[in-house]
């Protein structure tokens, strides 16, 4: 199992965990084969990222931290702490963001 961004869905992939709305409402179940509808789905309800079953496939893409060395990512993450922690815990939306720079961080730093 891994986690895909909604920008790296592509059709064909499973689904593996149930997507819900903040609401609850079950967007996509488990086990679905994602065609183009359930990706525009997830994108119009702005569902950031979901677990995906591992399709064997071991790219660079999927993940941006993998691909920098470890002094590097450990700056980053320093860099991004400074910022975002006020405390012991982050709420949902705090962490979100935060994740969301840590990637981006990452695929520039990557691509530089």
């Amino acid at each position: 199992m891994q986690r895909a961004r909604a920008e790296q869905l592509k059709e064909g992939m499973v689904v593996a965990g149930d997507v819900k709305n903040i609401d609850g409402m079950l967007l996509v179940a488990t086990g679905t084969v994602l065609t183009p509808r359930q990706i525009g789905i997830l994108q119009t309800w702005g569902i950031a990222e979901i677990e995906i079953e591992s399709t064997g496939e071991s790219n660079g893409d999927s993940d941006p931290l993998s691909l920098l060395p470890p002094g590097k990512l450990e700056q980053i993450t320093a860099e991004l702490k400074a910022r975002f922690w006020q405390g012991d815990t982050l709420s949902p939306l705090q962490l979100e963001i935060y994740n969301l720079m840590l990637y981006r961080q990452a695929r520039r730093a990557a691509s530089a």
